[in-house]
This record gives structure tokens, sequence and C-alpha cells, in this order.
């Protein structure tokens, strides 16, 4: 089998079913511990990400340093800067958990919820093993061992779940409910950092004087600066919106519980397919970083015409499948059908999402980090007044309005900077008549769900809609040639190299 087309067989493969394993465990919570408790975890959590945003070093760049060490054959200077990178995030993520530490009796302003901090201080330690999985697993990615790069994420997915379900099932009196799932997190960290360790160690990986931490600081500060803005904004979500509904009139516990329906359960639900689309870019970006540096334009354009369609086909078919069926959903993995209908009123999001998915690592195949980063800033400064100013009209409707928002206005930039970049796309009809068609299939779809759930349970009901509207969309698709095998197969073929 070509080398490419197994590595994306295998990056996608894994990547979907950590995602399917990250989403079985939501369900799990949702249903076990409550949406309230969901909320408590993803406010305390959306913190500690913010954190990893500082101590994570420089996984990106680190993969990309190891494999032109690897191309070159130095093996020392692989070690030294794996080592370095080590090192600036042991040494970062140990200070800023001191500090947190120091002031843990001072920590109820960062939360939306004072009851966030115990479970927040519990993870705490997590940021220490974090910061070191970080680089230990970009060792791999540089070295282009896909299959230890992506199984191993499985593996940690797995821990986590088994250690949350064992704690917050009541190993211990004091630790349940959203508290035993952050010493879940915790523990597994810690086990899958070993276990990383010592495979690395087994692939030929060694510890090694340090070496190149300025170079790595460096280069990796326009993509920590996205890495860092994105976790702020969660945790700005998770802070401002909850006091915004209960100034609104909402008791505490009702808003925690519905941020919890749109952090922990819709959005989730509603970014999952795009884990297809976003596979892509960890074997596309070398490709399109060659053909860049050859001036292969053509070649480059190519590629981006056929990921488009690829991302659009993925994000209609869930679209029209959302729309007239999120309450269903909701209630078959959630056991909640207002975190289903959520689903249904922010399944849009899913469009921008998969454009952005594709054209921000296109960017940085080109060397146009600062101009994704700008794409994001844009975003981020849409969204923000959608989270500070509507959920006193449209309650927690604001945090999904906020994300579509924010997507939407990223991928618009990011598109408005290839074309500079790349020329006016063409060829691209393909891809929007798809989008479009999925508008009337999903309102074709709300029909059939209302003449049939009222006869059906909702597995059933489900079927019963599914069925029509994916085959309406399938033969769609293959009647007007919009799916195109060979361009399909040329997505991930290696160019060939000129004579």
């Amino acid at each position: 089998m070509n080398g490419t087309v197994r590595s994306f067989s295998i990056v996608t493969i894994f990547s979907v079913a950590t995602r399917l394993l990250s989403f079985l465990f939501k369900i799990w919570m949702s249903r076990t511990l409550g949406a309230e408790a969901v909320g408590l975890y993803q406010i305390a959590f959306s913190v500690l990400i913010l954190l990893f945003s500082f101590t994570a070093g420089a996984p990106t760049v680190l993969s990309r340093k190891v494999a032109e060490c690897a191309a070159s054959g130095d093996v020392k200077r692989q070690n030294a800067l794996t080592t370095a990178s080590l090192l600036i995030g042991l040494a970062s993520s140990v200070t800023v958990s001191v500090l947190f530490l120091i002031l843990k009796d001072h920590l109820g302003g960062l939360f939306s919820d004072e009851r966030c901090v115990p479970i927040f201080l519990v993870m705490l330690p997590a940021l220490i093993t974090s910061s070191l999985y970080a680089p230990l697993r970009s060792w791999f990615w540089g070295r282009k061992r896909f299959l230890a790069f992506s199984s191993l994420e499985l593996v940690d997915e797995g821990l986590k779940i088994g250690f949350s379900m064992l704690f917050a099932g009541g190993l211990f009196a004091t630790l349940t409910g959203a508290t035993g799932v952050a010493l879940g997190l915790v523990v597994s960290d810690a086990v899958s950092v070993l276990l990383l360790f010592l495979l690395f160690l087994r692939a030929g990986g060694r510890l090694a004087k340090p070496a190149g931490g300025k170079e790595l600081v460096s280069s990796m500060l326009p993509l920590s600066a996205v890495r860092v803005l994105t976790s702020l904004s969660a945790s700005l979500s998770a802070l401002v919106i909850p006091r915004r509904l209960v100034a609104g009139g909402m008791s505490s516990a009702l808003a925690t519980a519905g941020y919890g329906r749109v952090a922990g359960m819709a959005l989730p639900l509603i970014m999952a397919p795009v884990t297809i689309v976003s596979a892509l870019s960890v074997v596309l970006i070398p490709d399109l970083a060659e053909l860049a540096s050859a001036g292969k334009y053509d070649e480059i354009r190519a590629k981006l015409r056929t990921a488009l369609l690829f991302a659009a086909l993925v994000a209609s078919a869930f679209f029209a499948a959302y729309v007239p069926l999120g309450r269903e959903l909701g209630a078959f993995f959630f056991g909640d059908e207002e975190a289903g209908r959520l689903v249904s009123y922010a399944a849009v999001i899913i469009f921008p999402l998969a454009l952005g998915s594709v054209t921000t690592p296109v960017l940085n195949s080109l060397g146009m980090e600062k101009c994704s980063f700008l794409s994001y800033v844009c975003g981020l400064a849409c969204s923000l007044p959608c989270i500070f100013f509507l959920p006193a009209h449209i309650g927690i409707y604001s945090a999904a309005v906020a994300s579509g928002v924010g997507f939407a206005v990223t991928a618009t930039v990011n598109s408005l900077f290839l074309m500079h970049r790349l020329g006016k796309p063409d060829g691209l009809g393909r891809a929007a008549g798809v989008c479009l068609f999925a508008l009337p299939l999903s309102v074709l779809g709300v029909f059939l769900e209302r003449l049939i759930s009222p006869a059906l349970n909702d597995i059933l009901t489900m079927v019963a809609v599914a069925l029509p509207v994916m085959g309406i969309f399938v033969a769609f698709v293959t009647v007007f040639g919009i799916v195109d095998v060979r361009a399909a197969i040329a997505l991930v073929l290696p160019s060939r190299r000129r004579a």
C-alpha cells in the first residue's frame, strides 16, 4: 500500500476511534452524573486547558524539527531538541501549578461557580504530565511513526475513561461525580506519560544535553498564541455565559447545567464528524509544504479543491441528519432532549468548522502562520460580543451562536488569504452545490421526523428518517457527478516527481 495512503488511513481510523471513545465518555457522564456535573467539570477543565496552552512547549514546531533532523540523520540534535522541549514544559507547568496551589483560597473569581475550585485543584497535576506528554508524542510525529502517534492518543483516552468511571463511581466516598472524573484524568495522564516514555526509549529516543530551546520558543510563538487564545476564549465563555444567565434571572444550577449541555454535549456532537476532515492535516501538511517549496502551486490548488469537496460532503451529510434528528440524538446519546434541540439549531456550525479545518492547515503549510493567527483573532473579536450581550436575549443558545460566528469569520478570512496567495479559486461549484442541496434535504428530514415520530420510538424514528435522507444525498452526488473518484485518490497520493 502507498505510504501516504497508509498513513492517512492510520491517522483517520485512530482519530475517529479516539473521538468516538471521548464522545461515549461524555454520554456516560451526562447520563450518570447529570448536566450540572458535566457543566462543573467543563468549566474547571477549560481553565486547565488554558494553562496548558502556556506550558505545552512547542509540540508542532518540535515535530517539524525532528523530521528535519531525521532526514539528515542528525540523531544527536533530535534528542537535544526533544529534551529541551521536555524541560520547557516541565519548568513552566511546575511553576504554574505551584503558583495556583499558593493562591488556592483566592481562585473563586476564575470560575462562574465556586464549586469548580476543588475540582480544578484535583486535576491540576495533569498540567505537568500533559506538558511532558505533548513533546514525547511529537517526537513520534516528527519521525513519521503514525501508528504510535495515533494509537497513543487512543490509549490515553481509554485510560481516562476507565479511571474516571472507577473513581466517579464511588471508589472513594469523597471523590464522586465531577471530582472523581478529575482524579481519573490525573491518574490516566500519569500512566500515559510513563508508557509513552518507555515506548520513546524503546523506539530509539534518548534524553541528551538540551539545545535549541531559544529556537523552539521563538518558532512556536504564532502557533502558541492561537492555542492560548482558543483556550482563553473557552475559559471566558465558561466564566461569562453562566454569570450572564444568572444575571438574567436564571439560577446558578440551571445556568451551569445549560452550559454543560452546550459545551459537553451539543458542540462535541456537532464537531465529531469534522474529525475525519481534520485527520487530513496530519498527512497533507508535509506534502503541501514540499509542493510549495518546489513552486508547484497548480498541484496545491488541485489538492485544496479536492479537500474542500471532501469537507463539503462530510459537513452536508451530517447537517442533513442533525437538523431533523437533533432531539432524538440528544435523548439517545445523552438522555437529554434539550441538548438535542441545541444540536438541531446549531448544526449549521458544521459548515464553517469544516471549511476552517481545511484552510487553516493549508495556510500553515504555505508558511502563512501569521495569516492563520490573524484569521483566528478576527473570529475571536466577532465572537466575544456574542458571549457578553446575547445571553440576555437568547439564553444558552448564545454559546452556540458565539462559536458559529467565530468559526465562520475565521474560515472566511482564511479563504481570503488563500485567494490572495493562490489566486481566485475555480472548480468549486460541486462543493457549493453539495452544501446548498443539504438545506432543502434537511427540511425534508424535518417533515419526515414530524410525520413519523408520534408513531415510533426515538431509535426507529432515527432509522426511518436517516435512511431516505442519506439515500437521496448519495443519489444526488452520484447522478450529478459531484464525487470524482480520481480526484479523491489524488488527494492522498504523493505528487509524481518530474524527470
